[in-house]
């Protein structure tokens, strides 16, 4: 809805309270130029409404402003979805044998930008072994080789060695596929 009030220009309405006018200078045209965006922005979130909530927000008591604030304060759960689901995806999230365990990294590493969104960063050590540990049964040995390398393991690491493993497991396929091209 937000994207849609920007492209026609009435973002403001829901950011902007109404200017009042003081005794020295009513800033009479301010106030009628607001009250005339007030009234298309909120005409603009009513007729994006159902029916039924259209005939409960439909009273001239609200302006554009506090008609967005009380809907998003009802109706507006998509950051408690996001804390309650993230967690529980992070946790898991196992990777599979038929995809590439790079694009598999970058799929952890996004649902832990989803943790970090809803205030729930997690250390880079912590992130890194729990990818190392989400590593398909055919990687188990060169995971166990990361856990017990000397020394801290960065996130940049992981992918770079993790691309390396890849190019590595992959050469011996195509070198058995060039050798051995099958009847002629």
């Amino acid at each position: 809805m937000k994207i849609w009030l920007t492209m026609k220009g009435l973002l403001t309405v829901i950011q902007v309270t109404r200017p009042e006018p003081t005794d020295t200078d009513p800033k009479t045209a301010e106030i009628a130029q607001w009250t005339e965006r007030d009234q298309i922005g909120r005409g603009a979130i009513l007729s994006a409404l159902s029916n039924t909530l259209f005939d409960v927000y439909c009273s001239d008591s609200y302006t554009a402003k506090s008609l967005w604030d009380e809907l998003n304060r009802k109706y507006n759960t998509e950051e408690q979805g996001l804390e309650k689901y993230s967690v529980s995806k992070f946790m898991r999230y196992q990777m599979v044998e038929d995809r590439s365990v790079t694009e598999q990294t970058h799929e952890i590493i996004n649902l832990e930008h989803a943790l970090a969104d809803a205030e729930m960063k997690l250390p880079e050590k912590f992130l890194v072994m729990s990818i190392v540990d989400k590593f398909p049964k055919s990687w188990e040995n060169f995971g166990m080789t990361l856990k017990h390398q000397k020394g801290r393991l960065s996130l940049d690491d992981l992918m770079i060695a993790i691309s390396i493993e890849e190019s590595i497991e992959i050469r011996p396929i195509r070198c058995q596929l060039s050798i051995n091209p099958g009847p002629i």
